[in-house]
Formats: structure tokens, sequence, C-alpha cells
């Protein structure tokens, strides 16, 4: 996700900043995910709790990387439908941005 913009402002009015996850984040994710990263359904989890944890923090107050998968649910919770359309609308762009580079390099 290099294309993330550091802040998302949500139709609700909320402000959301975001990061990247770094390789060492997503293990974490991976460990917290615990059985839900191990079935049928495992990357779509995973892509979505992705997007949920690249949030640093709401309206300005920090929020703290997720560590379980309760505490994924909470902030997702915390974010709400609102901030989650506009969280999809960006992580949607950015994997469109990141494939048509890839068809440019295939070629």
């Amino acid at each position: 996700m290099s294309g993330l913009p550091q802040k998302l402002e949500v139709r609700s009015g909320h402000d959301l900043s975001l990061r990247a996850l770094d390789p060492a984040d997503m293990l974490d994710l991976i460990e917290a995910g615990g059985s839900a990263v191990s079935g049928p359904s495992a990357s779509a989890w995973l892509s979505y709790a992705q997007m949920i944890c690249s949030v640093s923090a709401i309206n300005g107050v920090p929020v703290q990387m997720p560590a379980t998968k309760d505490e994924i649910k909470d902030l997702a919770r915390r974010i709400g439908n609102d901030g989650l359309s506009a969280l999809q609308e960006v992580f949607v762009a950015d994997a469109s941005a990141g494939d048509g580079m890839l068809d440019t390099s295939k070629n």
C-alpha cells in the first residue's frame, strides 16, 4: 500500500489517519487473526483486517495496533460503516494502481 493518504475525511465528519503496515505489523496481524487466517476465507479476512489496522488515529486520537481478533473488531466498530467505505475506496484505488504497474512491467 504505497499510495495511502496520511489523512482520510469520512462522510460522517470523522478524520482517519492512515499508515501502511510493515512486514512486522502483518506478522502481528496474522498472529492476532488466529484461526481466521487458516480457513478458506483467510485471504479476504486478512485483506479486510489490514485495511482496518491501517488506521493509526481517529479524529487525531492515536489508535494502537490491535493484538487480537476482538480488538480488530472493536476498531472496526469505532471506524464505522462510513469509515470502512472510505477505506475501501482508498484500498481498491491503490490496488488498482499497483495492478496497472504490474501489467505494464509484463509487456
